[in-house]
């Protein structure tokens, strides 16, 4: 198991902004592509605690991650797996790892009524930029695509200070968005209501 205190600064983009930041710092970089399997009840009992669990597939590799609000930034529980995830694929307590079904049964989430409600697939840059890791994000998901550039930081404040002039390089003013999950069943409970 792997834990991880993440602090990260987020801003959607246009797709114009999303090319001059390209060009500016990715010039000739080469993206790699990972897919998200988004898992939640039905209820999205995870999502009103304002937690994430996701199967993220990467180089032919399968993590699932239970992020949870941090007092700065979510915590990560990362874990290997071997659930080859799909749409609609129930994920019973068996399957998942001990830590994170304890995490989920602290949050009392009925951990039977688990499935796979979808797929987010981003196209993603990285380049380390200030000591920090520039990241530029192009998704897909749900007949829908969104540009955004993230900044993951060990230190807080000092991140933000250099987040905000990566931005204002570009004249953008910085406003926080949703995390990528929250775009997803947005977007999902969106098109439930058409």
């Amino acid at each position: 198991m792997a834990t991880n205190n993440e602090i990260e600064f987020k801003q959607l983009l246009s797709e114009v902004q999303y090319q001059a930041i390209y060009t500016a710092y990715f010039q000739g970089n080469h993206p790699f592509t990972q897919t998200n399997y988004y898992i939640d009840t039905s209820q999205f009992d995870l999502r009103n605690h304002k937690s994430a669990l996701r199967i993220r597939v990467k180089d032919e590799s399968y993590e699932m991650t239970l992020k949870v609000p941090s007092k700065i930034g979510l915590m990560e529980y990362n874990f290997e797996t071997h659930i080859i995830p799909e749409l609609d694929k129930t994920i019973s307590e068996q399957d998942l790892p001990t830590d994170i079904a304890a995490e989920l049964s602290k949050m009392d989430i009925d951990m039977d009524n688990l499935v796979i409600l979808g797929a987010l697939t981003t196209d993603r840059l990285e380049k380390e930029v200030q000591g920090n890791l520039l990241v530029l994000d192009k998704s897909k998901y749900l007949d829908y695509q969104d540009y955004e550039l993230e900044y993951e930081v060990t230190d807080y404040n000092e991140g933000l200070i250099n987040f905000k002039s990566i931005l204002k390089k570009f004249d953008i003013t910085h406003v926080t968005p949703d995390n990528k999950v929250q775009r997803f069943f947005k977007r999902k409970s969106n098109l439930n209501k058409n």
